[in-house]
């Protein structure tokens, strides 16, 4: 694969991804008959091209998609919304938490869940010609399933042969390390791991832990604080900063439910971190921080670099 970023486009060069959420939702549906999951539920168009507009009037200009297999991926759908806005999407093959795992995971051989994935990327996801560019693994509050190993070990073996970077779920921030070991095990360098909602752990010392590890670390919990403007996080990227690991550290707003968009009703939308959290962080932090966040970082970890 080239180290180019891969949209559902195609192919564009690094430098064309400009200011990147690392890990939003933009149509999305959870296929379980809970009715809490109705609020995860984003599947009007019109709204969700709204959002990312806003997004864009900020100058932003990449969103990373992330909703694997069986958790309402719309490929579809964010090509449309990548042509009506002119915002890339990078979208996203992988399987999630054992929860919202295919009905027939736990009966496949560890040699097809590979395939599946491998499938997506030489020839297109969901009867569509557009191909990701980045894999999902997650794993669930405080332990990692029999399932889940098995998923990373899949991921691990298409990101060996394809070079496309990893992206995780560590539920509330949790099983960070023990990812990375996972990982590892599976001879995969962890600066192409990028783990999710490290924020959620509340736990400073614990990123640096993850980042001392070399892997690279999602504040992605944003917008959940509104009254302090998201103080922990600022002070957490702050910290961050200020003892080095900067390179490793990404930002998103994983807004991938009704009450955090606008046009859906909630708030605080896509905008909010290149607004209000912007000037809180700025505070604290400089311009260049911000840009190492947004676009440097993004830029290498979505080339493959």
């Amino acid at each position: 694969m080239k180290n180019y970023p891969m949209t559902v486009q195609g192919t564009v060069k690094p430098e064309a991804l400009g200011i990147t959420y690392a890990h939003e939702h933009l149509l999305v549906k959870p296929q379980l008959q809970d009715a809490k999951y109705t609020d995860y539920t984003l599947d009007d168009l019109e709204a969700t091209t709204a959002e990312v507009q806003s997004f864009k009037a900020q100058g932003g200009q990449t969103i990373v998609e992330m909703t694997p297999l069986h958790y309402g991926r719309n490929i579809k759908g964010y090509l449309a919304i990548s042509e009506r806005t002119d915002v890339h999407v990078i979208a996203c093959t992988g399987y999630h938490k054992k929860l919202f795992m295919p009905p027939w995971f736990a009966d496949e051989s560890n040699q097809t869940l590979y395939e599946v994935l491998l499938n997506d990327v030489q020839n297109g996801m969901d009867d569509t010609t557009v191909l990701p560019g980045v894999i999902k693994a997650g794993t669930s509050l405080n332990h990692i399933e029999p399932e889940e190993y098995r998923a990373i070990e899949a991921v691990s073996r298409v990101h060996l042969e394809t070079g496309i970077p990893i992206s995780t779920h560590c539920d509330r921030g949790t099983m960070g390390i023990e990812q990375v070991r996972a990982f590892i095990a599976h001879d995969v360098d962890p600066k192409h791991v990028l783990l999710g909602h490290i924020d959620s752990s509340l736990d400073i010392d614990y990123a640096c832990r993850l980042c001392d590890m070399g892997v690279n670390i999602l504040i992605d919990h944003i917008g959940r604080e509104l009254d302090n403007r998201d103080a922990f996080r600022v002070e957490m990227i702050a910290s961050l900063f200020a003892r080095g690991y900067g390179k490793q550290v990404f930002l998103s707003g994983d807004m991938g439910k009704k009450n955090y968009l606008p046009a859906y009703g909630g708030t605080p939308g896509f905008q909010y971190i290149l607004t209000d959290l912007k000037k809180a962080l700025l505070e604290r932090i400089s311009l260049t921080d911000f840009e190492m966040m947004t676009v440097y970082n993004p830029m290498r970890f979505f080339s493959g670099k």
